[in-house]
């Protein structure tokens, strides 16, 4: 999908940001797994509005690149930096501005399902990165499509999210292929949403790239059925089953 010829530019720190306490507990889980003392330069690919860049280069005391290709995203991205410690620049999954062996940490959040051959992606994250060095993933696999909370009320969604994820297995074979042996994986049940009025309002802002393909009838409809749900007075939480993921280049 290409950001910059949608809304999602406009509505996606609406629609998906973490407070800042949030952001120091996401980015620490990583940071204990790696350690912090051998990274130097990092690279958040696929920074996107650059929600984590700035609190990467704090966490991790260290240099960060964001690595961006929607035009719109680095913009809101560029005018987030606030240090010496964080560059932001045009690139994509499969093509990074960075040397060879430039980075001891990438970080890939929520990036995957908008990658069309994460294959290449792999090998790219092998080239940039130093030998021992990290690549971080946080994000859904195709084991866990059916954990997405808003699934029954799209028909056609489900369809777009099996095509747009990869599988476990599958994930593990790409990177394992390009010397990327797995370091640590765990599945993190996310709160997307406490209940379904809040779901309901994440949703209207269409931030969500899987909805964002959705015609505008059948977002409508789906909308009416969270508010539906809401007013029944149903405060479970909407839960997604997501994967952290480290490997790391041997």
């Amino acid at each position: 999908m290409d950001y910059d010829k949608t809304a999602v530019p406009d509505t996606y720190d609406a629609g998906r940001e973490r407070t800042p306490e949030q952001k120091l507990r996401f980015l620490r889980a990583y940071a204990e797994r790696t350690g912090t003392e051998e990274i130097n330069r990092i690279i958040d690919l696929g920074c996107g509005t650059g929600r984590y860049t700035q609190t990467l280069a704090e966490v991790f005391d260290a240099d960060v690149l964001g690595v961006e290709p929607s035009d719109r995203m680095r913009e809101q991205a560029e005018a987030k930096t606030d240090s010496g410690h964080v560059t932001i620049a045009r690139g994509t999954g499969d093509e990074i501005p960075a040397e060879d062996g430039a980075a001891d940490l990438i970080l890939m959040s929520m990036v995957l399902h908008h990658l069309p051959d994460i294959g290449a992606v792999a090998r790219e994250c092998a080239r940039v990165l130093r030998l021992g060095g990290f690549a971080c993933i946080w994000n859904t696999v195709q084991d866990e499509a059916g954990t997405y909370p808003y699934h029954g009320v799209f028909p056609s969604i489900r369809a777009i999210i099996d095509r747009k994820l990869t599988p476990r297995a599958e994930l593990d074979g790409l990177f394992e292929a390009q010397s990327l042996e797995l370091f640590h994986r765990e599945t993190v049940p996310h709160v997307v949403a406490p209940d379904w009025q809040t779901l309901a309002d994440k949703m209207a802002l269409r931030a969500d790239s899987f909805v964002a393909e959705l015609s505008d009838a059948e977002h409508a409809a789906g909308l009416e059925r969270l508010r539906e749900l809401a007013a029944k007075g149903d405060g479970s939480p909407s839960v997604l089953q997501v994967d952290r993921i480290i490997y790391r280049r041997r």
